[in-house]
């Protein structure tokens, strides 16, 4: 889908390059309709006007977002993501999971973005498990799907933030790494990091897996809590199972401030973030 909205918008600019409106080196005003047919439960792409795509050979994996980029209309029909594999299941839906948690944390978050965030979470910790049980479990597919438009309405308008802003540079880095997988191995870190700015809103989003099976309120902090849920939904990876070392921290935190669209994911978590703290999330994140 932002491959098409992308494409749409270069129909109209013929003499520009896909690489100079990734750069924000021209700011359309017109774009060819889009119709949206999403086929995953994760990006949120149908629902707003946000891009991604990658500029390999200079390891950058910029984000853009204009007016012209939302679908005339979009489809979201679970059936047509019945056949997504196990792995892709699990990285599409912590993708959405993701949009939710930093749309309900971002600086611009509101009650509108907060609202639908609760409401993508709580469905995303019901059916998450048991799509991974059955994956032809259709209802758990339907929810997930709807959980996914919620969180892509809701960064749509209350916008994303650290963990996006870290994971674009990992998976530019080494293109076979999912997005999903990606932001799954930043999560704890980023959690840890955003919470005492975002406790209230963080506990409220995360109720449903604070409670132990006997229904009693964990007192584990908060990394912990995550990266348990991680481990129980079989996403329990570091930085390091993906390849990457001590040595490429330095690598990845400049591009972090260098690749285009990731300043305004900076400007919009919710504590002060410098390139030391993007480095301790990186490091941390190996292993």
């Amino acid at each position: 889908i932002d491959t098409a909205k992308i494409a749409a918008i270069m129909l109209g600019y013929p003499e520009a390059s896909c690489e100079q409106l990734m750069q924000y080196q021209f700011f359309p005003e017109q774009s060819a309709p889009v119709v949206a047919i999403n086929l995953t439960h994760g990006t949120g792409s149908e629902t707003n006007h946000f891009g991604v795509a990658g500029i390999d050979e200079k390891n950058y994996k910029p984000a853009i977002g204009f007016e012209e980029m939302y679908p005339l209309y979009s489809i979201d029909d679970p059936n047509l993501m019945a056949s997504l594999p196990l792995n892709q299941t699990r990285y599409v839906t912590l993708d959405a999971l993701t949009h939710a948690i930093e749309a309900a944390t971002a600086k611009g978050a509101g009650p509108f973005s907060k609202t639908l965030s609760i409401k993508s979470a709580d469905l995303i910790f019901r059916y998450f498990p048991r799509i991974l049980r059955d994956l032809n479990d259709r209802e758990a597919r339907y929810y997930l799907a709807f959980a996914s438009m919620l969180a892509g309405i809701s960064f749509d308008n209350g916008g994303l933030h650290l963990g996006h802003a870290l994971e674009h540079p990992i998976s530019a880095m080494k293109p076979g790494v999912p997005h999903g997988l990606g932001l799954a191995v930043l999560l704890p870190e980023v959690l840890d990091t955003i919470y005492p700015a975002a406790q209230e809103i963080l506990d409220e989003i995360l109720q449903p897996i604070r409670r132990t099976e006997a229904g009693i309120k964990t007192k584990a902090g908060i990394k912990e809590v995550i990266k348990q849920w991680l481990a129980e939904v079989g996403l329990a990876t570091t930085m390091g199972d993906l390849g990457f070392e001590q040595e490429d921290v330095a690598t990845l935190t400049d591009l972090v401030y260098t690749t285009p669209g990731i300043q305004y994911m900076l400007d919009s978590t919710p504590v002060a973030v410098s390139p030391e703290t993007v480095a301790r999330i990186f490091r941390n994140s190996l292993s």
